[in-house]
């Protein structure tokens, strides 16, 4: 190919990632904060907020909140060239750190979920007692510690470097870049989807195994399903279900992008192939970030209990903003009013 025809193929692929990450990450920003503040509102109420099952969904949001602030809305600058002139360097170490970190954290904790529903399902009552609040707190200070540990290193290995008044934020050897691409694959691409896919799973096979051992006659409500299988946690099992399934599609092609970064990374690669790969890395990169914008879409959809609990929330709060928008245009009348008669 053509010197001529390689620029302007750089050229266009320049242009495409500066657009992409200038709207994709706006549309992203804008509904999922609507999302999972209506996320955070609804998981605690009591009706949800007392089953392990929830307190992990509201984990995993909050983590999506602070990957969508550290992964979107410094990527609408980045599109605008808007980058801090000082401190360039620790910019972009906590800005990579974070991004990873909250993205790697709200897939565990939806493991966890997996891991709760798994446990929930139990024929065994010592381990059916595993699945609780208390444990389900436990569990997520530690998950929380462990995925900071294995994304530390980052602080390390990235490095802010200007080329053409561009801020670019990278691994400043290939040790790093080779620890990088690894974690990234292991901790974030691969390892989540997977264990969501197995505790899935197992939790189906369990699920199947108890509806088998149920009696269908009147004598169903004395030795039916026990009280861990009644309706608000088949609700939230179906809603787990349908979000790793989610998770499980979106991340694929970012996991395969991973591995094929992982198994070409000591190759010598042309300028326009490595512009190419750049382009497709950030593309795939703002892919992964629609799982922290969309679960509250998701529940919406799949759970009967979290549709009631959002349709309970507006019908409490519009005859309250009803009330006091009348009382407010009363107050502009009477004012009005007394203004004219003086």
């Amino acid at each position: 190919m053509s010197s001529s025809n390689s620029s302007t193929t750089t050229t266009q692929l320049q242009y495409a990632q500066e657009q992409l990450n200038r709207y994709m990450p706006m549309v992203l920003l804008i509904f999922g904060s609507f999302g999972n503040i209506l996320n955070v509102i609804i998981l605690t109420r009591k009706q949800l907020c007392t089953n392990p099952t929830s307190t992990y969904f509201l984990a995993s949001t909050l983590a999506g909140c602070t990957a969508l602030l550290f992964g979107s809305l410094l990527r609408v600058l980045d599109g605008y060239y808007i980058y801090p002139t000082a401190a360039s360097d620790l910019y972009c170490k906590v800005r990579v750190f974070l991004n990873f970190f909250s993205l790697s954290l709200a897939s565990w904790f939806i493991v966890l979920a997996c891991v709760d529903r798994y446990v929930s399902s139990s024929k065994n009552v010592k381990i059916r007692s595993f699945s609780s609040v208390k444990t389900a707190k436990r569990a997520i200070g530690l998950m929380t510690i462990l995925i900071c540990s294995l994304f530390s290193p980052m602080l390390y290995c990235i490095r802010g470097m200007w080329a053409a008044a561009v801020l670019n934020c990278g691994p400043p050897s290939p040790t790093c870049q080779q620890y990088n691409s690894f974690n990234v694959l292991i901790n974030l691409s691969l390892l989540p989807p997977l264990l969501m896919l197995i505790f899935g799973l197992l939790t189906v096979r369990n699920v199947r195994s108890i509806a088998r051992r149920i009696v269908p006659s009147t004598t169903t409500t004395t030795i039916g399903v026990p009280s861990r299988m009644k309706n608000k946690d088949r609700q939230l099992t179906v809603m787990l279900i349908v979000q790793v399934a989610f998770i499980t599609i979106i991340s694929l092609p970012f996991s395969v992008d991973r591995i094929y970064a992982v198994l070409t990374i000591s190759l010598v690669k042309s300028n326009e192939r490595q512009d190419i790969e750049n382009f497709l890395y950030t593309l795939l990169n703002l892919v992964q970030f629609i799982n922290s914008a969309t679960s509250f879409y998701l529940f919406t959809l799949t759970g009967t209990i979290f549709r009631q609990e959002l349709k309970r929330l507006i019908f409490y709060y519009l005859p309250r903003i009803s009330t006091t928008n009348e009382t407010t245009t009363k107050r502009k009348t009477q004012l009005e009013l007394s203004t004219i008669k003086h």
